[in-house]
């Protein structure tokens, strides 16, 4: 607003103040104890959580999926050829996150996304056929996906414009510990017996709990101002 008065001034325009300007937030030192204090307590547990769930789900998945269907008996060309597919199905699943946060809300879609993904990631590990595996894992890796994009729209919301990237930060980092673990602890079951379901049963469990955690603890952020968020 300054800068346009500036410029009003300069053209002979004459200057008409309208409004009065307010800034956002009031600038704070910003402490790891703000994160865990009054109402940001329980957002920033149910965003650790959800962060934590869905980084664990993406990697553990993605990153040996072409070895677990080695494993199954496909030949290496075959397993890539279908995981390409199921990347391919992660585009629409961005897309239709995109549209669906602004008409269902972020919490709705959030958890749906991540519901479904949890009964498409049960099914993939079931499967028995080509056909099976790669319209479950299109399925699977289109919800996931999906769920990322309302994820990195919802985080932000949850917190004022002060310490906003610092609690989104922290959120994310939580999240990296799930994506350094996942693929350890796909490793340890994938030389048992039917470990290629165990796996998914494994990721099924997860996502499910973190679907829960969204309906119980989260909040619709959908439509709020940037005042009414930290109260």
């Amino acid at each position: 607003h300054a800068l346009v008065k500036k410029i009003e001034a300069k053209c002979g325009v004459e200057v008409i103040e309208i409004f009065e300007v307010k800034p956002v937030a009031e600038k704070h030192n910003i402490s790891f104890s703000q994160l865990w204090s009054g109402v940001f307590a329980r957002r920033t547990l149910m965003l650790w959580l959800i962060w934590f769930g869905i980084v664990f789900s993406y990697y553990g998945i993605f990153t040996w999926l072409p070895s677990l269907l080695v494993k199954e008996g496909y030949t290496i060309v075959q397993s890539f050829e279908y995981v390409l597919v199921m990347i391919l199905a992660q585009l629409p699943g961005y897309i239709a996150a995109a549209w669906l946060v602004e008409k269902l809300g972020r919490k709705a879609t959030l958890a749906g996304f991540i519901g479904m993904c949890a009964v498409s990631a049960y099914f993939f590990g079931q499967s028995g056929s080509v056909t099976e595996i790669v319209i479950w894992g299109c399925l699977m890796s289109f919800f996931n996906l999906g769920a990322w994009g309302v994820l990195y729209t919802y985080t932000p919301e949850q917190y004022p414009a002060n310490i906003r990237a610092f609690g989104s930060g922290w959120a994310g980092a939580i999240g990296r510990i799930g994506g350094i673990a996942a693929p350890f602890a796909v490793t340890h079951m994938m030389d048992m017996d039917h470990g290629f379901s165990y796996v998914f049963m494994m990721f099924t469990a997860v996502l499910i709990a973190v679907a829960l955690i969204i309906l119980v603890l989260g909040e619709e952020t959908k439509g709020k101002t940037l005042e009414s968020i930290g109260l």
